[in-house]
């Protein structure tokens, strides 16, 4: 197959790095077919993305280049993206395709006890080598590679392009082998003990307001766990949610978020407040009443307005406007209802991306509030390394430094036959320990059942 007149061109002009973009003109296959076919070569070196509202999906297959461990900080990935983007040639600018680094930043720096991450623990970001993207209706193919002569320009192109063809052409493995899930909550007396601790550290008079305490559900399966399977549940199970999944050797993080961390366009930042949170109703007139109920409480409605307040902070900062607070609606998800709130505002021109998600990370929601000394608490009192968890995830594109990043909640990390689901509760002067455990449990349904383990559960 001939190489493109454009490459050459390209590389006439100096260019040793490609990002060669192209609509996908006889497609019928949904993304999540292709993350599918591509576990036969790919396995280990995929992510998948999608938006709540369906229309933006991002299927990513090997890695090109590979940001792991101190390269994956705030200020690596973003000096990485300065260094690269001049040196690339990319031949069309859609949204979402191209050169765009998918991956996600560690929750915090803190040494980790254990690993349960493999070599994503410390963070994970890839250029993958073959990208689709759905946009609308369209779907696109990227392809990214580096020559550092015309003779590999030529011999790389013709394997690529062979490759990928292969892989639409490849079938969908099929391995649905009945599962068997056990599940057991992690230290919960112990957690129990940290919650009652942080109450008492809340209703001292002093800056503290509100701590972020996470924890964990340990799972085992009879067989392996397959990332494939389990994003077909999460999507034929969930709404209003970002989908993703990220992988790296035997270590998948995987989920289903309803929040958003920041979107940057050229022009506009855009974020979204997540906070509060009760049950669905089992009947119509019971869930309207937990959402009324929700919508007036004021345990709730203080622990939403501190999130509001310090979101609107950071972004009047980021955009140099003025935004006014409005009135929290309600996100209804599957098993849970939130306070939720959507703010955006101009884009300063120079204001980096990476720049904003650092300043927003970790939000009231998942840290507290004031952010400092919650991270200090957590650091201190919380007994489980968060790694990826409640952490931004996401991508970004690399000419252009736009993209988007949600907050990786309602998430687990698979390895073999062992996983983790982790789950989060805001703690305020009000909390009561065994409540905050019941929100948590709550919080945990969307992925057990997700693996197969709301109806086989043994739970211990």
């Amino acid at each position: 197959m001939s190489i493109p007149k454009e490459l050459e061109q390209a590389y006439e002009k100096g260019y040793r790095q490609f990002s060669w973009v192209k609509e996908l003109n006889e497609c019928t296959d949904s993304l999540r077919t292709y993350f599918e076919k591509g576990k036969k070569i790919f396995k280990g070196e995929r992510f998948y993305w999608q938006t709540p509202e369906k229309d933006f999906i991002l299927v990513g297959f090997g890695k090109e280049k590979e940001l792991i461990y101190n390269q994956a900080s705030f200020e690596q990935v973003d000096a990485f993206i300065l260094e690269e983007k001049e040196k690339i040639y990319q031949n069309h600018f859609i949204t979402g395709t191209g050169a765009i680094l998918f991956g996600a930043f560690a929750f915090d720096k803190k040494p980790p006890k254990r690993n349960d991450w493999g070599a994503m623990e410390q963070g994970l970001f890839y250029l993958p080598t073959f990208l689709i993207t759905q946009l609308g209706e369209k779907q696109y193919i990227t392809i990214n590679f580096s020559a550092q002569t015309q003779e590999i320009l030529q011999k790389k192109w013709v394997e690529l392009t062979s490759q990928f063809a292969d892989l639409m052409d490849s079938q969908v493995l099929v391995d649905k082998e009945a599962t068997q899930i056990e599940s057991k909550e992690v230290a919960v007396a112990e957690w129990l003990a940290v919650v009652d601790e942080t109450v008492e550290k809340l209703r001292e008079a002093g800056p503290l307001e509100k701590v972020v305490l996470a924890r964990q559900m340990e799972v085992k399966s009879n067989v392996p766990f397959q990332a494939d399977t389990i994003l077909e549940n999460l999507q034929e199970q969930q709404t209003n949610t970002y989908f993703f999944v990220l992988e790296s050797g035997e270590h998948v993080f995987i989920g289903a978020t309803p929040e958003r961390l920041l979107k940057a366009s050229t022009t506009i930042f855009s974020t979204a407040s997540i906070a509060g949170s009760v049950s669905r109703g089992t009947t119509e007139a019971e869930d309207a009443e937990l959402g009324n109920y929700l919508l007036n409480d004021i345990k709730n409605r203080q622990e939403h307005k501190i999130v509001v307040d310090r979101i609107i902070k950071e972004l009047e900062m980021m955009t140099g406007t003025t935004i006014q607070t409005q009135q929290p609606q309600l996100l209804k998800n599957r098993d849970i209802q939130h306070l939720h709130l959507p703010i955006e505002g101009q884009r300063q021109k120079d204001y980096r991306f990476l720049k904003g998600i650092k300043q927003l990370h970790p939000t009231p929601a998942l840290g507290g509030e004031p952010k400092n000394l919650a991270l200090d608490w957590l650091k201190e009192h919380e007994q489980l390394d968060r790694g990826l968890y409640g952490a931004p995830i996401g991508w970004i594109a690399i000419k252009e430094d736009v993209g988007e990043f949600a907050v990786g909640i309602r998430s687990a990390v698979f390895s073999g036959n062992v996983g983790y689901l982790y789950a989060g509760c805001g703690i305020v002067k009000d909390s009561q320990a065994e409540q905050e455990r019941i929100e948590t449990k709550i919080k945990f349904q969307p992925m057990l059942r997700g693996i197969g383990g709301d109806d086989h559960d043994k739970s211990k």
